[in-house]
């Protein structure tokens, strides 16, 4: 039975990871007038099959990762830095947030569609 959250262990640890981006995001436009502020940035690391296969048996060997997403919270000292050392550009903080959205917004239907697939199954609906 495992097999059935799987994906859904994978979308949660997704939504943890942009959960943190949008806090770096908020804090960074919190800051942005703060004088020798530099900007947070979150990336995730990199790992072995960064894309996963989707299977269809739970027999098929999958390389959907098991464990939750790693990611590091930097402090970006790279870009454009103002007269009082604050490297917050707060024009592109706010595209970072929208894509944030989006992504969250993608993934929570994609969890929403798993969780109506479960429903049919455990209702015995469906075609």
């Amino acid at each position: 039975m495992d097999f059935m959250f799987k994906d859904i262990d994978f979308y949660k640890s997704f939504l943890d990871f942009l959960k943190v981006k949008n806090r770096a995001i908020a804090s960074n436009l919190a800051n942005a007038e703060t004088p020798f502020y530099k900007r947070l940035k979150v990336e995730l690391m990199k790992r072995e099959g960064d894309i996963p296969l989707k299977t269809t048996n739970v027999r098929h060997i999958s390389n959907i990762p098991q464990k939750p997403f790693e990611y590091k919270i930097l402090q970006d000292k790279s870009g454009l830095t103002g007269a009082d050392g604050n490297n917050v550009n707060v024009e592109r903080e706010m595209v970072d947030l929208e894509k944030v959205a989006l992504k969250y917004e993608l993934v929570t239907k994609f969890m929403q569609g798993k969780f109506s697939s479960l429903e049919m199954v455990i209702k015995g609906t469906g075609g």
